[in-house]
C-alpha cells in the first residue's frame, strides 16, 4: 500500500482567500499537516516566492500591489515589504522570483516591464535593476551565483545575465513562449517549459545548444527530481507527464481532475505533487500526490484558499 506521506520536506504555496486576502501555507510532508498558516493581508495577490535554506524566511511577489512581501516563518508573520514600482510610478507586476545561492540577493521578473529587479535581502532594499531585451517570467540563478537566466516569453528566448556587470551577455532561442525554467544542480543544463511550443527545451549553458522533447500538450510548470533523472511536467489540460531525461522520452502520464498550476517532487524522490490551477480550482485547493516516477495518484492533500504557486523544499 502506498503512503501519501514522504520522509521529509515542506510543501509551500501562495493562495488567495475569499474577500481578497493573500495567504501563505506550509505543509509538513512527513505528517501531511499544515504547520504554517500566514495571512499576508487584505487586497494581496501572492504569486511566485522563494524560501531560504533554513525555512525561516520567505519572499513573496505581490502582483496587485507591486511589492515583495517578507515573511518571518518562525513567528509566522509579515515583517516588511520592498516596492517594485518603477521610479516613475509604473508597475512591473512581479510574478516570479529567484534567490541567489548565498541568499543575499533576490531577483524579480515582472510582466509589464523589461527589467530584472534586484533586492538586497540583508537590508531589504531595492538595488538598481537590469534592463532586459524583452518581458520575462521564469528566472533562476546559476549555482555559483554569477549568472541569472530569465525566460523572455515575448521573444522566445532565454537571457543570460552576468551579475558582475549587471548586463545581458547572451540570448538563445528555445521555443514558443518560454515561461518556466529550472537549472540542474551543477548548473550545466536549463530546462524550459515552452507553453505555446508544446515542448520542453534543454539548454546547455556552456555550448548554448538546445534540444527539444515534444509533448502533446502545453507545459505550464516543471519540476526536476532530486536524482535529476526525471523531469515532471504539469499542463493546463489536466495532465502530468514524466520525462526520462536520459532517453529524452515521455515514460508516463496521468490525467487529473483539474488543470495544474504547479508541480513539485519530495526531497526523497518518492512522491510528485500537482496543485490545481487557481482559476478553475475549488476551495480548499487539492494537491494530488503521485508515486514517482509512474505518476500514479495515491492520495490528495488540501491547501486553504485558491492555490496560485507551489514549491517544495527540504
Amino acid at each position: 500500500m502506498h503512503n501519501i506521506l514522504s520522509t521529509s520536506g515542506f510543501l509551500w504555496a501562495t493562495c488567495a482567500l475569499t474577500g481578497g486576502d493573500g495567504y501563505f501555507s506550509g505543509t509538513d510532508l512527513s505528517t501531511g499537516e499544515e504547520v504554517y498558516s500566514i495571512n499576508l493581508g487584505s487586497m494581496i495577490t501572492p504569486e511566485g516566492f522563494a524560501v531560504n535554506k533554513n525555512n525561516t524566511i520567505a519572499w513573496i511577489a505581490d502582483s496587485y500591489n507591486d511589492q515583495i512581501i517578507i515573511v518571518d516563518l518562525l513567528s509566522q508573520s509579515v515583517t516588511g515589504s520592498v516596492t517594485t514600482l518603477q521610479p516613475d510610478g509604473l508597475m512591473i507586476t512581479p510574478f516570479q522570483v529567484a534567490l541567489s545561492p548565498d541568499e543575499t540577493r533576490l531577483y524579480v521578473t515582472g510582466d509589464t516591464a523589461k527589467t530584472l529587479e534586484v533586492i538586497d535581502t540583508l537590508n531589504n532594499i531595492r538595488l538598481k535593476g537590469i534592463d532586459l531585451p524583452g518581458h520575462a517570467r521564469g528566472v533562476t540563478v546559476s549555482p555559483d551565483g554569477k549568472t541569472v537566466y530569465v525566460a523572455l516569453y515575448n521573444t522566445d528566448q532565454i537571457g543570460f545575465i552576468d551579475i558582475a556587470t549587471s548586463s545581458v551577455i547572451d540570448t538563445v532561442f528555445v521555443g514558443r513562449l518560454p515561461m518556466e525554467i529550472i537549472i540542474s544542480k551543477e548548473g550545466t543544463t536549463l530546462y524550459v517549459a515552452n507553453q505555446y511550443g508544446n515542448s520542453i527545451a534543454t539548454l546547455d549553458t556552456g555550448t548554448k545548444e538546445v534540444a527539444h522533447i515534444m509533448l502533446n500538450d502545453s507545459p505550464y510548470s516543471i519540476a526536476l527530481s532530486a536524482s535529476e533523472r526525471y523531469l515532471y511536467v504539469g499542463t493546463q489540460s489536466l495532465g502530468v507527464y514524466t520525462l526520462d531525461l536520459a532517453s529524452a522520452e515521455v515514460i508516463s502520464s496521468v490525467q487529473l481532475s483539474y488543470p495544474c498550476s504547479s508541480v513539485g517532487v519530495s526531497p526523497d524522490d518518492a512522491s510528485v505533487y500537482a496543485m490545481a490551477y487557481e482559476v478553475d480550482g475549488p476551495q480548499p485547493t487539492p494537491v494530488d500526490v503521485m508515486d514517482s516516477p509512474t505518476t500514479t495518484i495515491i492520495g490528495t492533500l488540501y491547501i486553504n484558499g485558491i492555490g496560485r504557486y507551489m514549491q517544495i523544499t527540504a
